[in-house]
């Protein structure tokens, strides 16, 4: 059974930990005391990120929302659960975001365990909010693709035997003289 939470009050995104060990997580308040933390992957945010902006895009939106007033969070939210499946949908009747998410583990479910709708206002916001998240993580590697640990980085694209400094994107690669 879905509990539908109707539309979200105020919406954040949370990340705890340090680059490579962190948790993330979406916090929302709807009604007066519906609360709920869904707990996700970074991928999972990127996803969502890239969702919010190409809807938004879709609706030519380009307003910059201010920060939702999450105060009275509680301690533990009534819905509290490490999210497997999240789905996105646009109802056209009242221009807001349905955010459908099914608690890992019961992906294959025919309903899903939590739906909220959003406004394009909190879409935004969150745009902003879950760049700016995704982009304080660990860099990623030009040439690969995978995250770069603080000790080092093995790259499969060079095989594991890399022994040039991997180059920066801005400055590309140095010149070399034999």
């Amino acid at each position: 059974m879905t509990v539908d939470l109707g539309i979200a009050r105020a919406i954040d995104a949370q990340t705890f930990g340090e680059p490579g060990q962190r948790t993330f997580r979406l916090r929302v308040l709807s009604g007066r005391t519906n609360a709920a933390s869904l707990w996700m992957e970074k991928q999972q945010f990127q996803q969502l990120n890239l969702a919010f902006a190409q809807l938004l895009g879709q609706m030519d939106y380009r307003e910059r929302p201010g920060a939702p007033d999450l105060g009275e969070f509680p301690v533990t939210a009534e819905h509290d659960f490490r999210v497997g499946k999240i789905a996105l949908g646009f109802d056209s009747s009242d221009r807001t975001v349905v955010l459908d998410s099914y608690e890992l583990g019961n992906e294959e479910e025919a309903e899903a365990d939590l739906r909220v709708r959003l406004t394009p206002d909190q879409c935004a916001f969150l745009v902003g909010q879950l760049s700016d998240i995704i982009g304080k993580g660990r860099p990623l590697c030009p040439l690969c693709g995978a995250s770069i640990d603080a000790d080092q980085h093995v790259c499969i694209r060079a095989n594991g035997h890399m022994s040039q400094p991997i180059p920066d994107e801005q400055t590309g690669p140095e010149e070399t003289s034999d």
